[in-house]
């Protein structure tokens, strides 16, 4: 069988380099769901924790976290410092693993009624903590203090409250 001369000549090597092949489009990130928070947490001011505290703190230190939280620090008063960690205004999936994990099982925390729609509370090596969350604005808290447990609760509360 014969070759004509466009099967001859289409076999050989072009003067022109061929053109490369496009790249795959890099896979793009999920576009968000929801997962994070949709609203700012606002610490108690240095007067209401000083209040529900019982006792008087003389600063407040606010400290941004990852995942959109906030860390309320009261340093300068007795015992220690004081603190609330506070994730405001979560996603209904994000806020459901938080309260999943609120009564933190190693520790061993205990339920208590009176704080959001859920707490949970741990007394060990004289400071007292609180887990508590509200459903309604999808927040949870996490109050610690010194000294005995009533007075975090009440941090806790205030803290619900705020947000």
């Amino acid at each position: 069988m014969a070759t004509t001369h466009h099967e001859a000549t289409t076999h050989h090597k072009s003067k022109h380099p061929k053109a490369k092949p496009k790249a795959k489009p890099k896979a793009k990130a999920p576009k968000p769901t929801g997962a994070a928070t949709t609203g700012a947490a606002t610490c108690p001011t240095l007067a209401q924790a000083n209040a529900a505290l019982g006792v008087s703190y003389s600063n407040l230190v606010n400290t941004p976290t990852a995942g959109g939280g906030l860390i309320c620090e009261y340093t300068g008063g007795p015992g220690g410092e004081a603190g609330v960690t506070i994730f405001a205004h979560q996603s209904a999936t994000v806020f459901a693993g938080m309260v999943s994990n609120a009564d933190d099982k190693v520790t061993g925390m205990q339920p208590v009624s009176g704080v959001g729609d859920g707490a949970f509370v741990l007394t060990i090596a004289g400071r007292s903590i609180v887990n508590a969350y509200s459903n309604a604005s999808r927040t949870v808290v996490a109050a610690q203090a010194s000294g005995a447990l009533a007075p975090v609760e009440a941090l806790a509360r205030v803290a619900l409250a705020d947000n």
